[in-house]
């Protein structure tokens, strides 16, 4: 019985652990739970050169995220005045999608 009990705790661990965000040697955010296969060409590094490019400040994080059911990177960025805003840019083309101003939290 205790044997039976470890293998669906083992089942459960994997299928929640091949779920959960995987990380690459250059930090780049591979997510399973999007639902789709990300065709990524953009790193984190080069999200955040592009980032910088249109919004100057202190870089908060670079994200790999699901916005407005688009795969996009999210950069945040910290100005002089404490305020924070959003880059968005496309993985696939490095074009940028979106800047959003004042946004909310780090």
């Amino acid at each position: 019985m205790p044997i039976h009990r470890f293998s669906y705790i083992v089942a459960a661990g994997l299928a929640l652990g091949m779920a959960s965000p995987a990380f690459s040697e250059d930090g780049v955010i591979l997510l399973a739970q999007l639902g789709s296969n990300v065709e990524q060409r953009l790193t984190r590094d080069q999200a955040i050169a592009t980032a910088t490019k249109t919004k100057q400040g202190h870089v908060l994080k670079a994200t790999l995220e699901k916005r407005d059911n688009q795969v996009v990177w999210e950069v945040r960025i910290e100005d002089g005045n404490h305020s924070i805003s959003a880059v968005r840019i496309d993985p696939k083309s490095g074009n940028v999608i979106a800047t959003i101003d004042n946004v909310g939290g780090k």
